[in-house]
């Protein structure tokens, strides 16, 4: 009988050790953080945190179970998305992850919601670094009051490594698929989707040679051959009373220079009945339907950086370009340069490009 008291005593001590400890010395909050460098602009990497669809390609879960079974509410990237999981790999088990607050190209705080385990208050921090982005992924908890208070700060302790490593497993896996992308900063710029309709256009074509060298036409080159083609619309319009809409548009096909030819089109919005007689120009027409577009306000000669940009943009957001749809511009406004410009013979455009998507 004594050795079963002794035992129980024992048991006893322990127990009110173990209580202690987990009490009075273990902390009521669990904070888990890890950070990496990624070399590319803050706004791709916030692209590829900032919507779930993107973040399933780079989660440490998904790279245990690529089988699992995924599921997205909301409506769309940042505040409000949704991501659940189901998976017979007992390390991924199920879960859900959602979003409550984006700060563009800053931060991201959602909650991640580990089923039958633990609930844990997620965050990405973005600065931009020399060279890239910092990144910093942070998890916390605080264990609530009652019965469950020690064993969830126990719990806390022993999961607090493997959190750690998942973490770090993601962000290097977010750090790989970021630096595939285009080292394209598009930060700051106007860039949004948006449904447009189709306009009917007068267009003229135009095409140039590469040059004797080959490299391909100049500024000056795209610039002399587009004034000879809006003088060729002006004289048509002209002769055939054709009510002009607002803005130049210009339209480039997605391939060219076959051949050592480089072509675009320029025309005039219409409204009314096209002209009956066509003579050296053309009646078109700009898609319609979802596209992708970025004010610009610079100088003529750099609107092919906002190509790139825009490209940049497309793929951080995994956006699809559509099949065949060709880019267009319209300029709404033109401004000479000023006296003392360094560019005396670069205007000042104000100018909408337009990336058709799916």
């Amino acid at each position: 009988m004594r050795w079963f008291l002794g035992l129980v005593l024992v048991v006893a001590l322990v127990t009110g050790a173990a209580y202690a400890v987990g009490r009075f010395v273990l902390p009521n909050t669990l904070t888990v953080s890890e950070t990496v460098s990624v070399e590319r602009p803050r706004a791709a990497v916030y692209a590829m945190t900032n919507d779930l669809r993107i973040v399933k390609e780079w989660s440490p879960f998904y790279a245990l179970d690529p089988e699992a079974d995924y599921a997205f509410g909301g409506e769309g990237p940042g505040e409000g998305q949704t991501m659940r999981w189901v998976s017979a790999v007992r390390d991924v088990g199920s879960g859900r992850m959602s979003i409550v607050q984006s700060d563009e190209n800053e931060r991201i705080e959602g909650i991640l919601e580990l089923k039958d385990r633990a609930t844990l208050n997620s965050r990405f921090d973005l600065h931009a670094a020399q060279g890239g982005t910092a990144v910093t992924w942070s998890v916390s908890a605080e264990c609530s009051d009652g019965w469950v208070n020690v064993p969830c700060r126990y719990m806390n302790l022993i999961s607090k490594s493997t959190i750690q490593s998942h973490l770090l497993n993601g962000l290097n896996r977010l750090k790989t698929l970021a630096e595939q992308l285009p080292n394209v900063d598009f930060e700051g710029f106007d860039i949004a989707q948006t449904p447009v309709e189709s306009q009917n256009v007068l267009f003229v074509d135009v095409a140039i040679g590469s040059g004797a060298d080959g490299a391909g036409p100049t500024f000056n080159d795209r610039d002399q051959a587009e004034r000879e083609g809006i003088d060729s619309l002006d004289r048509f319009v002209a002769n055939n009373q054709v009510v002009r809409g607002d803005g130049l548009v210009r339209v480039f096909p997605q391939v060219n220079g076959v051949n050592g030819v480089y072509t675009f089109s320029v025309g005039y919005p219409f409204n009314g009945a096209p002209p009956g007689r066509l003579v050296g120009v053309r009646i078109g027409s700009t898609p319609s339907g979802a596209a992708l577009r970025a004010m610009y306000v610079g100088r003529r000669s750099q609107i092919p950086l906002m190509y790139q940009r825009l490209d940049a943009y497309m793929q951080a957001h995994r956006i699809s370009p559509r099949d065949g749809a060709e880019r267009w511009e319209i300029v709404r406004q033109v401004e000479a340069p000023t006296a003392d410009s360094a560019y005396p013979n670069d205007p000042i455009e104000h100018t909408e490009i337009y990336f058709p998507i799916d």
